[in-house]
């Protein structure tokens, strides 16, 4: 055999060698799924990824020739913070692995391992793309609500199966206005903060001119002008200082007051973390959004959204409650519309506001439509009791508030279990819905439309709301309760970053400060 012959059988040998190396390594899927191993592998969704293998045939979907999907799937969770998701969720660690090159797997228990574990990273980022990464935190869940409208196995195969995975992102995100909104926001501010040498701009001056380089700097960080070196007009500088305080909900003056200071020098990580928050609950409340009425009240916002599936039929401003009596977050479903309700007293407002004007003068219950309640239910003179001798800790009445046009409730409640004794409902008082910071009750949600609500929860028996118009406030009338024609779920959240009505997103000040400022 000649040199020549020698060395192109070295290098065939070679290439040959280096080709079979290249191949991944695999396995019977469907004996190690049933394996200890598998249940010990670590995944997020063992359940699922089972599921899912069992419609493709137990057949490799990652390790083949081409890596094409575990290209797109890659490319998929490196947006994960973009989404408002954390890249660090779906096994990092292997991926980092695909991003250094590797491209086989040395054994055959390698193999499958990586293999499922792909999968299990699949379909978690996907279940958090349809419903979210976590189930919202409240105060009361009375409707045990946890989504679970979407397979993501089955979509999944679907996709994998018809070559349509590069597809699978845009067609799962939400369509929704908000959502869109939001997620632009965090992608505006992500870019913005990404910049080099990036710092939270601090303004303290008042001043709305050019040589207010802070104001300059910041408005460019929150996206409402284009540079924060432009020499911009003082008319121009102004109107993004009014586009400023519209998307912090204030008076949208061009005044640079402390309340706009205070809302522009939130530190932006912050505001990053509101939005990633929101678009999360978002998606967690897809499910429940396409199958049935909704109502959601958003706190630091104060208003009402009523949803007939994923359009918004109704919106109400609101006033909630106030730092010191806040209005706790829940879910619930309303059953009731109750007309002329009487208003019961909690027994912390009866005996700590109450009940010192009372001891000054027993005439304030008759003059404000009180009655007093003894343990039974009976109603007992309040000139026959001696109030001096009662307090806080030691006080055995009810005090009710009777119907009429001085009732708290007003009209028409709406009325949910919960354990905190909170409810939608009218009131006397609409001025306060003019405000821009509607903080006032002691938790309790007044509706500005509330006959419009109740209209829309009764339908078929909303006559009984067009009747209640007409009479308007009769006093001492006995409440009539109505049935709800259809029990509708109400949500009471608690998010900083939230769309209008419109879809546009804005940012309110953390009221309740259950977010303290994150230091720098």
């Amino acid at each position: 055999m000649n040199l020549t012959r020698k060395l192109f059988l070295i290098i065939f040998i070679s290439l040959l060698s280096t080709a079979i190396k290249a191949q991944p390594v695999v396995g019977n899927l469907e004996q190690f799924i049933s394996s200890a191993k598998f249940a010990a592998s670590g995944l997020q969704y063992p359940k699922e990824v089972k599921e899912f293998y069992v419609q493709n045939a137990f057949k490799f979907t990652w390790l083949d020739n081409q890596h094409t999907a575990l290209i797109i799937l890659q490319n998929y969770i490196a947006k994960a913070k973009q989404l408002g998701l954390q890249q660090e969720d779906y096994h990092p660690q292997l991926f980092r692995l695909v991003a250094a090159g590797k491209n086989a797997w040395d054994n055959e228990q390698d193999s499958l391992l990586a293999e499922v574990k792909f999968t299990d990273a699949a379909i978690h980022f996907f279940h958090d793309v349809n419903v979210g990464n976590k189930n919202e935190q409240l105060s009361y869940n009375g409707l045990q609500y946890s989504p679970s409208c979407y397979n993501i196995p089955s979509q999944l195969h679907h996709y994998l199966n018809n070559g349509r995975f590069s597809n699978m992102l845009v067609e799962s995100e939400s369509k929704l206005a908000g959502y869109i909104s939001v997620k632009n926001k965090l992608n505006l501010f992500l870019t913005n903060t990404a910049a080099d040498h990036f710092k939270d701009a601090v303004v303290s001056s008042k001043a709305v001119n050019s040589m207010n380089k802070p104001l300059l700097t910041r408005l460019f960080q929150l996206g409402l002008i284009a540079s924060d070196t432009a020499n911009l007009s003082e008319s121009a500088l102004k109107a993004a200082v009014k586009e400023a305080q519209r998307l912090f909900a204030l008076l949208s003056d061009g005044v640079l007051r402390s309340t706009i200071l205070q809302a522009m020098n939130v530190p932006m990580s912050e505001r990053i973390a509101a939005l990633q928050s929101t678009l999360n609950t978002l998606r967690w409340l897809s499910c429940m959004r396409e199958s049935e009425h909704m109502i959601v009240v958003n706190i630091p916002s104060a208003e009402m959204a009523l949803y007939d599936h994923e359009k918004i039929v109704l919106d109400s401003r609101v006033i909630v409650g106030k730092p010191s009596t806040p209005t706790p977050t829940l879910c619930s479903r309303v059953t009731e519309v109750i007309l002329y309700p009487y208003w019961n007293v909690p027994y912390k407002i009866a005996t700590q506001e109450l009940l010192p004007r009372i001891r000054r003068n027993p005439g304030y219950l008759e003059a404000n439509n009180y009655q007093v309640l003894n343990s039974n239910g009976k109603v007992v003179d309040p000139l026959h009791v001696n109030w001096r001798a009662f307090g806080p800790g030691n006080f055995p009445y009810v005090i009710r508030q009777s119907t009429g046009c001085d009732n708290a409730l007003g009209l028409i409640k709406l009325n949910f279990y919960n354990p905190f004794s909170v409810y939608l409902h009218d009131t006397p008082g609409k001025s306060l819905f003019s405000l821009n910071k509607r903080y006032f009750s002691h938790g309790c949600m007044r509706l500005e439309k509330a006959m419009e609500a109740g209209r829309y929860i009764l339908k078929e028996n909303a006559i009984a709301i067009d009747t209640l118009t007409e009479k308007g406030c009769l006093k001492n009338q006995a409440p009539i309760i109505v049935p709800a024609t259809e029990t509708i779920p109400v949500f009471v959240l608690y998010h900083t970053a939230w769309p209008d009505s419109s879809g546009r997103v804005m940012l309110y000040e953390d009221i309740y400060d259950k977010f303290p400022a994150i230091k720098k």
